[in-house]
């Protein structure tokens, strides 16, 4: 990296980071899947909290304790395994986060009409949802630019959404079991079927509802005093996501109890479940609009940190070095996000195409899964070599250095639950006919997605 890098102005305190990780960590999708599989998805978050949560939350404050630096585990990997590796670590998850993107807007969009209706209309023709879904992206690539003095606010409301939203269905819900009878779970209930296949893909599947803590490390150039409140940040938040994720869980298995929920706007769906239950004036349109504001700060939050990677790869000269540049004015890493806004909304735009182009796009979202477990197991990684190393001589906990079997279960743990990630999103469903295909498509369409970034790195090698 150049000496006379440029810099970027700390403008994230402890409060904004809280926020930051609350923001991008709850994905409330996540929530009506766990809803969906019943009362045993409350022992299962907590599992999952043990084999994944709570050893990325450990890693993550002890490798930014211990390296810390500009692009978070871009840093972490590259010091401790070379920049080719650093640089597949983050490409791979730049990628996998510019192809979910338009996931995001579409929910953000199907959200919003919760807040008039009590259902999304079956078919919407307009174009008028796409144009607010890339307004609403360019608005907020437009506060980036300006700074983080103001973009920070989108995703402090999105967090601070998430709060109300909490609060409000959990005094809704009470006011609702006052009134209806509910099912008391038995024991039976409770624990998982361990002999149903199905179990699997799913516990990988809330195992990574709680990723998105590495994101903060990421933008660790532009933290005050990164060193404390980034471990701060990072433990505060996670004891309230987890109690987040627990607690809606259960309401929405309360009040569902037959699991008809979608998967992407079910929250909405069940404030005006709730609303035609209790008569509460509003209580849906409300509920929506607090779903709708917690996923446009989910989407901030995700576009702000991922904007960070090409800064910092461009830094490097392993991508083009304007994306390492640095508007004079506002110091924000403006090239980086005018250019992840520009790949964003082609790829709105084309999955809204026809169906060859839908299926194509579908395609790109499962190969995007696979590049985003990349980068965990680098991370997973990194900690143990640089444990082994003492870099810095400075552990954020005392446990890793007088119990060193703690780091490897830490790091074993993690790297397993990402392992079996990688297999499971590697199994065709069974509604896929040419599995053969299919695998071409996922494996061979990850390592070209690979292939086509390494160009970019040998490119300056060379």
């Amino acid at each position: 990296m150049s000496k006379n890098k440029p810099s970027l102005k700390k403008e994230l305190g402890l409060k904004d980071l809280i926020l930051f990780n609350i923001a991008c960590v709850i994905g409330l999708s996540s929530l009506t899947q766990a809803a969906q599989f019943g009362w045993s998805s409350i022992l299962l978050w907590l599992v999952a909290a043990i084999c994944f949560l709570v050893p990325i939350a450990l890693v993550v404050v002890e490798l930014s304790k211990r390296v810390g630096g500009m692009g978070g585990f871009y840093a972490w990997t590259k010091s401790a395994l070379g920049s080719k590796h650093a640089f597949i670590a983050a490409w791979s998850y730049w990628m996998s986060n510019l192809v979910w993107f338009p996931t995001v807007l579409f929910t953000i969009v199907y959200s919003s009409y919760f807040i008039y209706s009590d259902s999304v209309p079956e078919q919407d023709d307009s174009i008028i949802p796409t144009i607010i879904a890339l307004l609403v992206l360019w608005f907020i690539v437009l506060l980036n630019i300006y700074g983080l003095k103001f973009a920070k606010w989108i995703q402090n409301v999105g967090a601070i959404a998430l709060w109300l939203l909490l609060i409000l269905i959990t005094v809704s819900t009470l006011v609702y079991i006052n009134k209806h009878e509910i099912t008391t779970p038995t024991i039976k209930m409770l624990m998982p079927d361990l002999s149903d296949f199905g179990i699997l893909p799913f516990f990988a599947a809330i195992c990574f509802s709680f990723g998105g803590l590495e994101l903060s490390s990421v933008m660790y150039a532009e933290i005050k005093n990164p060193a404390k409140n980034l471990t701060r940040s990072v433990l505060y938040s996670s004891f309230f996501i987890l109690i987040f994720y627990i607690l809606l869980t259960l309401i929405l298995i309360v009040t569902n109890p037959d699991g008809n929920l979608d998967i992407v706007y079910g929250i909405a769906q069940t404030f005006h479940k709730i609303d035609l239950a209790i008569s509460w004036p509003f209580l849906g349109s409300i509920g929506a609009l607090l779903v709708t504001l917690s996923t446009v700060g989910l989407f901030s939050s995700w576009l702000t940190g991922s904007a960070r990677l090409p800064f910092a790869i461009g830094l490097d000269n392993y991508l083009p070095s304007f994306l390492g540049k640095v508007h004079s004015k506002y110091k924000s890493p403006y090239w980086s996000l005018i250019v992840q806004a520009i790949i964003i909304s082609i790829l709105f735009i084309l999955s809204k195409l026809g169906s060859q182009i839908q299926e194509a796009y579908s395609v790109l979202y499962d190969m995007s899964v696979i590049l985003y477990f990349i980068p965990f197991l680098y991370i997973f990684i990194s900690f143990i070599i640089h444990l082994k190393k003492n870099t810095s001589g400075i552990s954020a906990f005392r446990f890793f250095e007088k119990l060193n079997s703690t780091a490897w279960i830490c790091a074993v743990l993690g790297f397993t639950v990402i392992f079996l990630s990688i297999i499971l999103a590697l199994l065709p469903s069974n509604t896929i006919v040419n599995k053969g295909l299919f695998y071409i498509k996922t494996i061979g369409g990850s390592i070209a997605f690979i292939g086509i970034g390494l160009l970019f790195y040998y490119r300056k090698t060379i």
